[in-house]
């Protein structure tokens, strides 16, 4: 999943647990492991004002679109 497009973007996300999340995408970041990425998330907030947002990992996503 190339969760880095989305960067700056509002989205709508489908996470696997059955929750909608709509949102500014703030942040991505890949994780890595012996200098290997192994896993991307990206930081999502109300909308470009709040100061707290979630962080949602590559596996916790069913589906994201950019709005």
């Amino acid at each position: 999943m190339d969760l880095e497009k989305y960067l700056f973007k509002y989205v709508r996300v489908e996470t696997n647990y059955g929750e909608i999340i709509v949102g500014y995408v703030d942040m991505f970041c890949t994780a890595e492991e012996n200098e290997e990425p192994y896993l991307d998330s990206i930081g999502i907030i109300s909308n470009r004002a709040a100061r707290e947002g979630i962080e949602l990992d590559e596996s916790e996503i069913k589906s994201i679109e950019e709005i």
